[in-house]
């Protein structure tokens, strides 16, 4: 070691990340080549939750709708993560029915929930079996897929944010879009807190597979029952975009007033010689010429 070394005392330790290296000639099984994939998507999630946490990227906009005297909700098309830091993609509106069996004593609140699954798709064959045997087949592909939830209570685990409490708003007026770093839903963030931390004992807060999109609340009016919709329980995590700082230098340069014109030069011209002294030298260049 050198002996410029400062160090007093140190530790080092793995991380939970795991790439795969290939050598000339390694008989790969398939443990091998599925932790590219392994690899790849914990990545993902690993910066996608530090970053952003959960929440709604994007869309997913609750209304709601009455046809053949039966109130539907509509969830628009939209982004979302989950605690995982998996995305949950909708990629086209879905209505949802509120109750199926128009139930007249159905009160609220309701709550809009979307989660995350995944699908097999494209099992094939595995191995070579006996003639005895079927032989097995395995999932060759997964999609991702999605499920949309009415529920009478809010989930425990769930994705989003405390109901405000006595209306308080949940906005402040500034110029940029950035939400209120004192809301309890995004102090953490601010604080630069992890929003996932998992660690051996398994008391995780990664395992919410859930967003909660909004809370629906029924009007007390019995003869013209509808719903509104409150999103203000969701997290909404969309990135805000830094504008481009030599634009901005730019157009403070050509907002400044013009600079003032230089003042006009004024000609100098020769004194003016008056009439009398012209005769006066007259008078003397034709003595001299006596």
């Amino acid at each position: 070691m050198s002996g410029t070394n400062t160090t007093v005392n140190s530790v080092k330790g793995t991380s939970t990340l795991v790439r795969a290296r290939f050598g000339p000639g390694m008989l790969l099984q398939h443990e091998d080549l599925d932790q590219l994939n392994v690899y790849t998507r914990e990545l993902s999630r690993l910066m996608f939750r530090s970053f952003f946490g959960c929440g709604v990227v994007c869309g997913l906009v609750v209304t709601t709708d009455t046809k053949c005297g039966k109130v539907s909700i509509v969830v628009g098309a939209g982004l979302a993560l989950d605690g995982n830091g998996d995305p949950i993609y909708l990629p086209k509106d879905q209505p949802l029915a509120i109750d199926e069996n128009c139930d007249p004593n159905l009160t609220g609140p309701l709550w809009v929930v979307l989660c995350g699954n995944t699908k097999c798709c494209a099992p094939r064959t595995a191995i070579c079996s006996s003639d005895d045997d079927e032989s097995p087949s395995v999932c060759t592909r997964e999609r991702d897929g999605y499920e949309i939830r009415i529920v009478r209570e809010r989930p425990r685990c769930v994705c989003g944010c405390p109901e405000p409490a006595n209306n308080e708003p949940q906005t402040h007026d500034i110029d940029c879009k950035c939400v209120d770093p004192a809301l309890p839903c995004y102090v953490d963030h601010y604080d630069g807190k992890c929003a996932c931390n998992c660690d051996d004992s398994g008391d995780c807060n990664c395992d919410c597979e859930c967003i909660l999109l909004a809370k629906l609340t029924k009007t007390d009016d019995p003869a013209k029952p509808t719903w509104s919709v409150d999103h203000r329980v969701r997290r909404f995590i969309r990135p805000v975009l830094m504008r481009d700082p030599q634009v901005e230098k730019e157009e403070k340069a050509r907002q400044l007033p013009p600079p003032p014109p230089p003042p006009p030069t004024t000609p100098v011209l020769a004194p003016a010689v008056k009439a009398e002294d012209r005769q006066t030298k007259q008078a003397r260049s034709a003595k001299a010429r006596l």
